[in-house]
């Protein structure tokens, strides 16, 4: 029978070779020039970078430029986190003035299998989304945002989508940042390709 830390060693090797990025997605190095990142933006790449906050957590950040207006970015980012495929379920359990609370369940996490979680969402609309755990059967913490800030026009949107999560494993920090690092550039990949066909269809209806 395989004991704690046998699974445990697995469950990070797996981490590890899943790889780190995806193929639009850049890492950046400490010390990145804001330039270099604009042009990597233009480029249609994945920028991604980190952010150390005040209670010691580091966030993992991937930026991307999307060819759709603010409205049109904020409503596929609600759509697409209703497909969340790391989602059991989302339901929410109270909402007013912009907060919800929400209960909802991960599936397929290395060796803990599911985590329940109560999130707090407090919203600007199409402007942001911050989210924080209040409570878990597994997690220590989960945390982070969506930020959509003005284009370079009209018709285009930056959207940033940073995280935080502490899954209460004695897995590596690293491993685990850079799990999380490709799973955000994944996600607002998905937000970009969905955003920028809903952007044409307005287009052709006008």
């Amino acid at each position: 029978m395989n004991t704690m830390g046998t699974r445990l060693k697995r469950a990070a090797l797996a981490l590890a070779f899943t790889g780190i990025l995806t193929p639009n997605a850049f890492a950046a190095p400490d010390g990145q020039d804001v330039s270099d990142c604009q042009k990597i933006l233009e480029q249609g790449q994945t920028y991604l970078s980190s952010e150390d906050k005040p209670n010691g957590h580091r966030w993992m950040k991937a930026k991307i430029l999307i060819n759709a207006n603010q409205h049109v970015v904020w409503d596929t980012v609600h759509e697409e986190r209703k497909k969340d495929p790391d989602l059991a379920y989302s339901k929410v359990l109270n909402t007013e003035n912009n907060q919800a609370t929400l209960e909802q369940k991960f599936s397929l996490l290395p060796v803990i299998g599911t985590a329940t979680c109560v999130m707090h969402n407090s919203e600007v609309p199409d402007e942001r989304i911050d989210y924080n755990m209040v409570r878990s059967d597994h997690f220590k913490a989960l945390e982070g945002s969506w930020v959509l800030t003005p284009g370079k026009d009209s018709e285009s949107t930056y959207l940033e989508l940073s995280s935080y999560c502490d899954m209460g494993l004695p897995v590596p920090r690293a491993m685990l940042d850079a799990i999380t690092s490709k799973k955000l550039a994944r996600r607002i990949a998905n937000v970009k390709a969905m955003a920028e066909a809903a952007q044409l269809r307005l287009a052709h209806k006008n």
